[in-house]
């Protein structure tokens, strides 16, 4: 390439830079002054070149000139400079010499600092953004383990991700089977790829069918999710003529749309949700035996929230950091609200926690849940009103069980709210020995 062809692009490169560039010979006198340059600064090129910047300065193009201050200290300079339009640019010189070690050139090049603030005014709202993001595919995709049931429960999830085959995750209404079939898709092979859900307790037989597998040249949600992932919610109460669809699609990875002929394939991973037996239903008729075996070949069943009680904490902070961020505000649980919540047994599971916390927040206007008010949300009435001598029971248990279960919530809810174990026994009644036997029989 000839020197004239390197020398043109470097000329098409420097006036096609959105940076300003302003070069001045050893004297100060201006050579060249790119577009960015002419629109950041107004200047008038005409009566630009050959002047001295010692008169811009002087005339008020720029409160300091890094050229002059690159000819004086002979080094590389930075200088904070405000133009005669008002704009506030960094400006940064450096020296280019001649073979006896004189500056024959100055080049100066300058970033606008108010559009760098927009910029980063624009950076930390989208960073905000995602952060909320964030939250929010981790509430609907990441299982909060911190229980040792949870835990296990996670690690037989992690492996169902893992291995790409379909899934039947059982469970309670609100005990999170969404949040788990998320996890599945967001942790395997096919996290890029489409997630998509169907209502199998939808009435209309006709419609499910076309939204499942489309009609005449509509695509169905089996076709739109191949790749991807298709959640079958309450897949119980799907018709057994779409069982039967279903179950020669999972076997043959190709369906045909409503009222017509032509054969589609797709390669979508399916994961059922239920809240029924449907292993005893299949044995009635009323589920499709064959469907069932092949959607199950690892059912994931989810204990209730009353069966991992050492997750409330957690989900109850992250219910509570959601809050904070929905209402822009920033309030806490106390001790005694905490206690109040993991002494309870959740027959709603997630979403009545989730609505539990909401509730109590909105109530409180002090930056401090206390144990009070959230007692009244759960229990529609208010804790100091509440005769203290009767006992609920929320579910039947063996007579046992129960009895373990008051003495250890009895025992911890005292012990948070008066801290000492002599505090405790004087309160329930027995002695400080009890106490601390009871305390280190539950690890409380």
């Amino acid at each position: 390439m000839k020197q004239s062809e390197i020398d043109n692009i470097y000329k098409v490169i420097v006036e096609n830079l959105g940076e300003e560039i302003f070069v001045s010979d050893g004297n100060g006198d201006v050579l060249f002054v790119n577009p960015a340059s002419i629109e950041i600064n107004e200047l008038d090129i005409e009566n630009i070149i050959g002047r001295n910047v010692s008169d811009l300065q002087r005339e008020g193009y720029f409160s300091e000139s890094s050229t002059l201050r690159v000819l004086r200290e002979k080094r590389p300079v930075s200088v904070l400079q405000k133009l005669k339009n008002g704009k506030r640019i960094i400006a940064s010189g450096v020296p280019i010499y001649d073979d006896e070690g004189r500056i024959k050139m100055v080049i100066t090049s300058s970033q606008d600092i108010d559009a760098v603030n927009m910029l980063l005014e624009t950076l930390d709202k989208r960073e905000a953004e995602i952060a909320t993001l964030r939250r929010e595919l981790y509430k609907n995709s990441e299982f909060n383990a911190t229980d040792p049931v949870s835990i296990k429960l996670k690690t037989i999830m992690d492996k169902a991700a893992f291995l790409d085959i379909p899934v039947l995750i059982i469970g309670e209404s609100g005990t999170g089977k969404q949040i788990v079939a998320r996890h599945i898709h967001f942790f395997g092979k096919r996290r890029d790829k489409p997630f998509l859900t169907v209502n199998c307790s939808a009435s209309d037989e006709a419609a499910l069918e076309k939204e499942i597998f489309g009609y005449q040249s509509k695509r169905g949600k089996l076709d739109l999710s191949s790749g991807g992932t298709l959640v079958f919610n309450n897949i119980g109460h799907l018709p057994l003529d779409l069982q039967s669809k279903l179950f020669e699609y999972l076997e043959t990875g190709k369906f045909s749309r409503v009222d017509g002929s032509e054969v589609f394939s797709s390669f979508t991973r399916v994961i059922a949700t239920t809240g029924s037996d449907l292993k005893a239903m299949s044995e009635e008729g009323a589920f499709l035996k064959a469907l069932y075996y092949k959607i199950s070949p690892m059912p994931i069943i989810i204990p209730p929230l009353r069966s991992r009680v050492k997750d409330i904490p957690h989900l109850s902070s992250e219910y509570l950091s959601m809050c904070n961020d929905k209402y822009h505000n920033k309030k806490i649980l106390s001790k005694e609200a905490l206690g109040v919540l993991t002494s309870y047994t959740w027959p709603g599971n997630l979403f009545e926690l989730e609505r539990t916390i909401e509730s109590a927040y909105i109530m409180t206007d002090a930056p401090v849940i206390k144990g009070g008010i959230m007692y009244s949300v759960i229990h529609g009435q208010s804790e100091q009103t509440e005769n203290k001598s009767k006992v609920y029971c929320e579910d039947i248990i063996p007579l046992k069980e129960a009895k373990h279960l008051l003495e250890e919530q009895l025992v911890k809810r005292a012990y948070e709210i008066y801290k000492t174990t002599h505090k405790t026994a004087e309160v329930l009644g027995v002695n400080q020995s009890t106490v601390s036997r009871i305390l280190r029989k539950y690890e409380l």
